[in-house]
Formats: structure tokens, sequence, C-alpha cells
């Protein structure tokens, strides 16, 4: 190899807090460019929200599951032998999802395009779409399986709050949400 030809790669603050996500992901994020087009309001309403066709959703299910199987072979090497552990990956990227699409943060959105290996909140969007109507279906009638998921946003009270952002939790995330008395009633509200 010729020593004039290689290049060293250095780490930067956009790479993954964990280092073996970086190298999971490294090649999938040289790949990835964020475009001016992919950016997203902060808090649009659900009725704002449209899924472009172009998107390969089932790539883009793929990708995701990458990290959920790196995700959960993690939680389930952390946890003692003989042990019972509930996990799940589904609501994991249901949490993810719905920081990405609120957040205001730029930053955090691009962790989480990162973390999901997702090229956008569109793409974020129809992958949650696509597992809220198939793999949250109810397939009880037909013998198959019920699978319920109960995802809420708790936020104090005193926070101001845009009717639009609890329309998206509500309409688009299927999320209950509540603003509660965190300050005063921190035990009361946790017991609820």
């Amino acid at each position: 190899m010729d020593p004039k030809k290689s290049e060293q790669k250095l780490s930067t603050s956009s790479d993954t807090a964990d280092p073996s996500l970086s190298n999971m992901y490294r090649k999938e994020k040289e790949n990835q460019k964020l475009s001016k087009s992919q950016e997203v309001i902060a808090s649009p309403t659900f009725a704002e929200i449209k899924l472009p066709r172009a998107i390969d959703v089932e790539d883009a299910m793929k990708k995701q599951n990458d990290f959920t199987m790196f995700l959960t072979a993690k939680v389930i090497s952390s946890v003692a032998k003989n042990s019972n552990v509930v996990f799940s990956p589904t609501s994991i990227n249901a949490v993810l999802t719905m920081l990405a699409a609120t957040s205001e943060e730029e930053t955090l959105r691009s962790f989480i395009f990162s973390l999901l290996r997702s090229s956008s909140i569109d793409e974020l969007n129809a992958v949650f779409c696509k597992i809220a109507t198939v793999v949250l279906a109810d397939a009880s009638a037909s013998g198959g399986p019920k699978i319920s998921a109960v995802n809420g946003v708790w936020m104090e009270q005193s926070l101001p709050v845009k009717p639009s952002l609890k329309d998206l939790f509500e309409n688009f995330f299927k999320a209950a949400f509540a603003q509660v008395d965190f300050r005063f009633k921190a035990e009361q509200v946790r017991e609820e």
C-alpha cells in the first residue's frame, strides 16, 4: 500500500458515543448526507405529516433493525443470568422517533438519525407508521397475537406546550399526553 495515498480518519463529534456503534455504522454514515430538504418543523401537527412515497420503508426498517439487534444484545448481556427482563425495541424506536420529530435541537436529531441509520425524519415516520400498522396490528381474530404498546408523554404543567405538539403525540404516535405537576406532586404522578 502506498503511504502517500493512505488517509487516517479521525473521530468527529458526530460519531456516536459508543465506539462499537461508531464502527458498526461508520460505512453507512460516510454515505449518508443530510440535505436541506430534510429539515423539519419542530412540532408539526398530525395533518402536516406527509410520508413521501420515495422512501424504501423495508430497507429503512432493516437498518433500524440492525440497531435494535445491537441494543438487544447489549441489554441481554448486561442482565444477570437466571433473571427476567422486559425490553421493548419497538417502544425504544417510538421514543427516539418522537424525540427526533419534536426536538428543535439539530444535534439531537442528527444523533438519532445516526443511531437508527436514517436519513430523515420522513424516513423515521414512515418506519413508525409501518410498525404501528403492521407489527402492532391486532391479529387475534385470525388466531394471531394481539400485541399492545402503551406510549405516553408527561410534561411539567408549568411548561408551555404548543397544541400542535399534543396533536402530534396523540394522533400520529398514538401516545397518551398529559401535563402534570412534577414540581410538587412528583410521587403522586409517578404512582398514577
